[in-house]
């Protein structure tokens, strides 16, 4: 499964790539990084990555599909599936002015290692470009706030803001950044984003996620990528944990 999704990551970021248009309206970047350990303890990881970006005059859309999957294996044990997540981001931005935006953002993914079957979320709202550098695309500070819906399916009876079911639906107030700086002589970019949606129905129930993403280019196409993500989901069924990290390092290519 994990090689399907690898494959359908990275024809998703070609097929802009493909079109025939005058002009560059499309931009995108594809990125993968695999492990493995062999010894007494053995393990795989693999994580795709790849994100497409359509601009027009005034407005913005952005897909991104990201998929992580790892086993292990203890010796004399049978082996484990360790990682197990996929999410599919969407984002619609449109610009009233050179600093004031609107922001749609959508979000459906899994984790099965978390018991969570399904997500589904719809945030919608205002955004402030705070700074701009002298590439806006690659030098910026924003925020945003808004409201959103949230849809969630754990397996068992146990659902995330403890009831004896297993789907939650709730009302989110939601707040988020993105910042995004050229480093070191522009050899180096930089992106940072987080967010926090509190349910106005659970407010125990909430979500704090953050990335970091460096890439250093090697080539006009290729770059080194290194990411950090947390994701912290304050309900969640007995037996999983609130806390979910993921670092790759690997190589990126842009379109």
């Amino acid at each position: 499964m994990f090689r399907v999704l690898v494959v359908v990551a990275f024809v998703i970021a070609a097929i802009p790539a493909l079109a025939e248009d005058d002009q560059k309206v499309w931009t995108g970047e594809a990125s993968a990084s695999i492990s493995n350990q062999t010894g007494t303890t053995s393990s795989f990881s693999g994580t795709a990555d790849a994100k497409a970006t359509r601009t027009w005059e005034k407005d913005e859309a952005t897909a991104r599909l990201t998929a992580t999957y790892g086993t292990a294996k203890q010796k004399g044990e049978d082996e484990e599936t360790n990682q197990d997540y996929q999410a599919l981001f969407g984002e619609w931005k449109h610009r009233f002015s050179e600093r004031l935006f609107s922001a749609v953002l959508t979000e459906v993914s899994r984790d099965s290692t978390q018991d969570r079957r399904l997500r589904f979320r719809f945030d919608v709202g205002p955004g402030y470009r705070v700074w701009v550098g002298d590439d806006a695309a690659k030098s910026h500070f924003d925020v945003s706030a808004g409201i959103g819906y949230r849809h969630e399916i754990y397996d068992g009876n146990s659902g995330a803001a403890g009831k004896d079911t297993d789907v939650d639906q709730f009302a989110d107030a939601v707040i988020g950044f993105e910042y995004k700086k050229l480093l070191f002589d522009e050899k180096v970019e930089w992106t940072h984003t987080g967010s926090a949606a509190m349910p106005l129905n659970s407010i125990s129930a909430y979500i704090l996620r953050t990335e970091g993403i460096v890439g250093i280019p090697l080539t006009a196409a290729w770059s080194f990528r290194l990411s950090a993500m947390v994701e912290y989901t304050n309900e969640v069924p007995d037996r999983t944990f609130r806390t979910r990290t993921n670092t790759t390092v690997g190589l990126g290519y842009k379109f």
